[in-house]
């Protein structure tokens, strides 16, 4: 997990929470503050007495993908054989951990795994219920056209890193995109489980924040690498016109998309 200075002291504390009152326990927890984080934060994080927790701090911002490219660099060489991503202001059901493990062990060909989710407004109330496919051909169909996994759901099988390697730094957004590509270029395989594992929060700047032309041009410039990385047929690049063009919607209208045309 990844902190920055905007992570707030109540979401930490639901994150947090949510993962250290697993039913599977037996984990230790990395965490990257990626620059300077409030005060109230850190305060709260190193008065945790759990000896699973691991803060790594830096004085410089340098944003999600290295955070996590540093994460990967501490844990690989330790061993470990499942690597679970999460974020400050989301929340994880108490048994996310021990289902998805129970589900990778028992699909030993799966190797990336994420889970349902529930998004949340800001004052945690339920916004849309959010499927993902459950088998590689389903996620392999789907990402032809947008992601088919939700980012801080997954469970990394350690060899899927071995194969697909570390996030990109040579993006403007969408490093979780292309850690799916890479994996697919690398011939892994994902999954998701069916159930609703995870509450995915969604801001009150979520809409206005993936918006507008700068916005349109990353989705267009990651989709056509995406493509050209996975062979993708003409109506792939299609998709992307279509989903860089809703991206110029009014605040509204795209509200409307995301909520009906998922």
């Amino acid at each position: 997990m990844s902190l920055y200075k905007n992570d707030t002291l109540d979401y930490v504390k639901l994150a947090m929470e949510s993962i250290l009152e697993q039913t599977y326990s037996q984990f230790d927890f990395f965490i990257q503050y990626d620059g300077f984080i409030s005060k109230d934060v850190d305060e709260y994080l190193t008065g945790l007495k759990d000896e699973r927790i691991r803060i790594y701090r830096r004085d410089e911002n340098k944003g999600l993908a290295q955070s996590l490219n540093d994460l990967l660099a501490i844990v690989m060489p330790l061993g470990y054989e499942y690597i679970a991503r999460m974020d400050a202001d989301d929340i994880s059901m108490p048994e996310r951990f021990e289902k998805q493990i129970a589900y990778i062990e028992s699909h030993p060909e799966t190797e990336c795994l994420g889970t349902w989710a529930i998004e949340i407004k800001s004052d945690g109330s339920e916004y849309y219920r959010k499927q993902m496919p459950e088998t590689h051909d389903g996620c392999w169909k789907q990402f032809m056209i947008r992601d088919c996994m939700i980012h801080p759901t997954v469970m990394f099988r350690r060899s899927y890193i071995e194969k697909a390697g570390l996030y990109s730094l040579d993006t403007y957004f969408g490093e979780d995109t292309l850690m799916w590509a890479q994996g697919f270029a690398a011939g892994c395989k994902f999954a998701n489980v069916p159930e609703y594992l995870f509450k995915f929060r969604l801001n009150d700047d979520f809409f206005n924040r993936r918006r507008g032309w700068k916005h349109a041009k990353g989705i267009l410039t990651l989709r056509w690498k995406v493509n050209k990385m996975l062979n993708y047929p003409v109506k792939a690049y299609l998709y992307a016109i279509a989903y860089a063009g809703a991206k110029m919607m009014p605040k509204g209208i795209l509200n409307l998309i995301y909520k009906t045309a998922r």
